[in-house]
């Protein structure tokens, strides 16, 4: 059965489209309308793949995969928090908020 939900936010860039149509079949993205060649490809390309979650070479459950992820950045002696260039402005605060709570530093492409 497809879904369609409309009038979704492109975050992709500083424009913040909200008039996009994406299909989704299956639990995945099948089509979208509305947006630019950038906020098309990105959500046409950014399936999540559960599989590939992974702790020592083996797949992992999200809840293993979360407590070794917390375990190394406890360890980590200068943690590095990097990318968020196509995120939504919500997950880049939480993003800063774990970072600080670790004592670490956040970047991002645009630095270079």
């Amino acid at each position: 059965m497809t879904i369609i939900h409309e009038d979704v936010v492109c975050a992709f860039c500083g424009c913040l489209c909200d008039d996009l149509k994406v299909e989704v079949e299956d639990n995945k993205i099948t089509k979208v309308n509305n947006a630019c060649a950038i906020g098309r490809n990105k959500l046409m390309h950014a399936q999540t793949d559960c599989t590939a979650l992974k702790v020592n070479g083996r797949e992992a459950a999200w809840g293993e995969a979360l407590a070794e992820a917390a375990k190394i950045l406890v360890k980590a002696k200068s943690p590095l928090v990097y990318g968020l260039s196509s995120t939504t402005s919500e997950a880049v605060r939480e993003a800063v908020a774990l970072t600080e709570l670790i004592k670490g530093t956040v970047d991002n492409p645009s630095s270079y």
